[in-house]
């Protein structure tokens, strides 16, 4: 006859252990995402990730603005829901303050605004995992940016289509994203324009490198890794302009929270229709349910 078998504490325990492993290391398959570079990667069906982004950015003069420096205030909320798999959409409504200096009279001058809702669909059509946190993975995204061009009632307000293609690599404690972004402009405003703001079409092209430094492998023990990041982040539009900027970062991600600081510097700018950037600095979190 056969016995009824019973699962030992130790059998139990190894169990658990196994089953919390394999939670920390699929979070960490479906993180690694840079603050300026996105990543193939999303929420599961029917859970959310809210993105609070804060950045502190300078400019120097703008010679259609008719401006001396800017410095902006930037406070960008985003949430991703996952709908099924390999689907998510993703909505941002970034909101700014800023500070411009005349460059004919030197005076001072504010200004605010909610600076439009950009809402896009992921779509994840390519995943290969290799066991562990090993994975390839390739996602198109597309939707729009509805731009109030600053008017707060909302009148005039144009909408851009926006597509794209992500690419995501992880390999043991590397990690590297790239990403690529075309926005058809329908409306803009060469004033207000610091990078895919103005009339012109706007192509987007980031890499990010993302390398965990905490811990060197993960086990049942452990509730969260923190990464170095390094971001090359470039911007073409249609008129001509082009430019460079590189991005240092530290992160930290755990299995319901994340932190993240980076800063934003030009690394090449050759852009007549707005100023150029002198620097940025960014704080954001991430917070999964």
């Amino acid at each position: 006859m056969n016995q009824p078998t019973h699962t030992s504490g130790r059998g139990c325990a190894g169990l658990l252990a196994a089953g919390l492993l394999g939670l920390i290391v699929a979070r960490a398959a479906l993180a690694q995402e840079a603050m300026y570079t996105q990543a193939a990667t999303m929420p599961s069906p029917l859970t959310a990730i809210i993105r609070p982004q804060y950045h502190l950015w300078s400019y120097g003069s703008s010679p259609t603005a008719g401006t001396e420096r800017t410095i902006k205030y930037e406070a960008s909320h985003s949430v991703a829901v996952g709908i099924v798999r390999d689907w998510a959409v993703f909505i941002d409504m970034p909101m700014a303050a800023s500070r411009e200096k005349d460059a004919g009279t030197g005076a001072w001058s504010s200004d605010k605004a909610l600076e439009g809702v950009e809402a896009m669909v992921k779509w994840r059509f390519y995943q290969h995992d290799r066991g562990g946190v090993d994975t390839e993975r390739i996602a198109l995204m597309g939707g729009f940016n509805a731009d109030n061009a600053r008017d707060d009632d909302w009148n005039g307000v144009t909408v851009s289509p926006k597509v794209g293609v992500v690419y995501t690599l992880v390999r043991g404690r590397h990690g590297f994203n790239q990403d690529l972004f075309y926005q058809l402009s329908t409306g803009g405003d060469e004033m207000d324009n610091f990078g895919g703001d103005g009339p012109a079409d706007a192509l987007w092209f980031n890499s990010a490198y993302v390398y965990r430094i905490i811990p060197d492998r993960f086990s049942s023990d452990s509730i969260g890794a923190w990464y170095v990041t390094a971001e090359v982040n470039g911007l073409y539009e249609t008129n001509g302009d082009v430019e460079l900027r590189w991005a240092p970062g530290l992160m930290y991600e755990g299995r319901r929270f994340s932190f993240e600081v980076m800063a934003q510097l030009p690394l090449w700018q050759d852009v007549d229709h707005r100023a150029e950037l002198d620097y940025g600095l960014g704080i954001g979190v991430r917070v999964s349910f």
